[in-house]
């Protein structure tokens, strides 16, 4: 195991045991798979280098389990991107932009998150059934090159 999957799988544990926690960012995921691997006391430009890629691998790692286009989302497990018919358990949360994104357990959610989340789910619908229709469309125009 690399460095890198070793790192990936103590996020994924450090999500998985927080099933209950209402929020999880990737600032605190970092801040305590830091603490996890740091031993001794760090010099403090390092620890900063290392908590900001930890919330980068942590980004991506929530991304794929809880963004509607997410490679580990289980919604969407055993049948790619088409609705496997079960809820997450985490949504992310309307946010501004710079800001990092949160994931909420689905029942704490408020009906405004809800409809968010509905919003941001029929917009990527809308969008890749229109990139579909294009394709389409281009498909049954074009001359097949012999």
């Amino acid at each position: 195991m690399t460095l890198h999957e070793g790192i990936r799988d103590a996020i994924q544990r450090f999500v998985n045991d927080r099933h209950e926690c209402a929020i999880i960012s990737p600032t605190a995921v970092a801040a305590a798979i830091f603490a996890e691997f740091a031993e001794h006391a760090v010099e403090p430009h390092i620890a900063y280098a290392s908590i900001e890629h930890f919330k980068q691998m942590a980004r991506q790692v929530l991304a794929a389990r809880f963004e509607d286009d997410g490679e580990d989302n289980p919604a969407y497990a055993d049948q790619g991107e088409l609705f496997a018919g079960h809820l997450q358990e985490r949504y992310p949360v309307p946010r501004k932009r710079g800001d990092e994104p949160q994931y909420k357990l689905r029942e704490a959610l408020t009906d405004e998150e809800v409809a968010w989340n509905v919003r941001v789910l029929r917009r990527s619908a809308d969008a890749r059934l229109a990139h579909a229709d294009a394709l389409r469309a281009w498909a049954l125009t074009r001359t097949v090159a012999a």
